[in-house]
């Protein structure tokens, strides 16, 4: 009978998604917009268990790309991303990349990118800055009542138990509780916030709703506690206002005004944190800086085998087993500088050909003002997994600078008859949309 039970069970719920999934193949906004929020509401440990674990995230992202790439083309930056990924499978066939990062390296890198690329096809880039605006802010919102109260609504939701252990506890700094929300870490709700800071100013709200936007999350940043998160937010905002077509003036001045503010105001406090958090802040600093010379052990394509037991120098190499806070090095050690190279050309490529063309966009800046920190986090939890959306974002975005044209527009916007009366009475039929 049990066994009746849960065989209907898992029929009902196999039916039910099925249904939701012809729904949300013709809704690519209402896909969007449940991505976000799952994005920034759902910790990284709640997902189901396939043999192997698979987070909501990474399940909603496969799903999405599935349902939404049926008119998707394909450019010359995803061929990179492919190449990439044919690469590290002949690389774990050959026993030169763990299966680990096999599957890390396409569930939580590729497959985001080319979800970034397929819904900014798709619906253009207003939705995309939108929902993510908004999902930023109240992440915000909910960062400084966490700071205030000293409780995280988040590390008591269920999941995978492993992760969770590892992400779902609280960070102390100079006797504050560091914000962290659903990202796990207070480094990944830092960076996260900072990149949704370009986004904010794209949006098409009034200048006071996108100044007290920018303040939530600016506060929240700071509530994190995290230094490179800090100043990837003023970098991203800073440049914003620079180069963004879009932002106009009245904001421009009015977020100039109070990031100057701020800064007078925050520095202090902040130099007081991080003396009284003494030797931890600065022996987390100093652990960055130290990771420098597992660089001799990169393998020009394959993944470094062994070097957890070596000592190099003064340094023993296994003593950063635990954590490589380094996006580059992290991958330079799973794959070797010739995959990475092919991930980062993309990254990088999005850029130039923004920067030449003279058409920044939200995504462009955020991936921008985030370089400085790959060299002081990693990409984990659901930090990565943003960061890679927006970088397809930026190559869409670069490569597309109408997002409202072609496919965007059919999508939203049908053909229609339309009747044009001149001004002697005689009525043509035309075609428009």
């Amino acid at each position: 009978m049990t066994d009746g039970l849960m065989m209907m069970a898992a029929l009902t719920a196999l039916l039910a998604a099925g249904i939701a999934a012809m729904f949300l193949a013709r809704a690519p906004r209402l896909s969007l917009a449940i991505w976000v929020v799952a994005v920034f509401f759902l910790p990284i440990w709640v997902g189901v268990n396939l043999g192997f674990f698979l987070s909501a995230v990474t399940l909603l992202t496969l799903g999405f790309v599935v349902l939404h790439s049926g008119r998707f083309r394909l450019a010359a930056p995803d061929a990179l991303m492919l190449l990439f990924v044919g690469v590290i499978v002949l690389l774990f066939a050959a026993k030169q990349v763990d299966l680990s990062y096999l599957v890390s390296g396409v569930l939580e890198l590729v497959l985001p990118y080319f979800w970034g690329r397929i819904i900014y096809e798709r619906i253009g880039s207003r939705p995309i800055a939108g929902w993510i605006a908004g999902a930023a802010v109240a992440v915000g919102v909910l960062a400084v009542i966490e700071f205030l109260t000293g409780s995280n609504l988040f590390i008591g939701i269920p999941g995978h138990g492993p992760l969770q252990a590892t992400w779902g506890t609280l960070q102390p700094r100079a006797g504050f509780l560091r914000a962290e929300g659903a990202f796990g870490h207070s480094i990944a709700l830092g960076g996260a916030l900072a990149m949704s800071a370009a986004f904010v100013l794209a949006t098409r709200m009034s200048t006071w709703v996108k100044a007290v936007g920018l303040v939530v999350i600016g506060v929240a940043v700071v509530f994190t506690f995290s230094r490179i998160g800090i100043i990837t937010f003023v970098l991203t905002v800073v440049l914003s206002i620079l180069v963004l077509r879009g932002v106009g003036t009245s904001i421009r001045w009015v977020t100039a005004g109070l990031l100057a503010v701020g800064l007078f105001i925050l520095v202090p406090f902040l130099d007081t944190v991080f003396l009284d958090a003494g030797s931890e802040a600065g022996g987390s600093a100093d652990y960055r800086g130290s990771l420098t010379v597992l660089l001799s052990q990169v393998q020009l394509i394959g993944g470094a085998s062994g070097w957890e037991d070596l000592v190099v120098g003064d340094t023993y190499l296994g003593s950063f087993t635990a954590s490589t806070d380094n996006a580059f090095i992290s991958l330079l050690l799973r794959y070797g500088y010739l995959p990475t190279a092919a991930l980062f050309t993309v990254y990088l490529g999005a850029v130039v050909v923004a920067l030449r063309a003279g058409r920044m966009s939200p995504a462009s800046v955020a991936i921008i003002a985030q370089l400085p920190g790959l060299f002081a986090v990693a990409f984990i939890t659901q930090y990565g997994i943003l960061l890679w959306f927006i970088v397809g974002v930026a190559v869409s975005s670069a490569l597309r600078p109408e997002p409202e044209s072609t496919m965007a527009a059919a999508a939203e916007h049908p053909r229609t008859d339309v009747m044009i009366i001149d001004g002697a009475g005689h009525g043509t039929s035309s075609r428009g949309r």
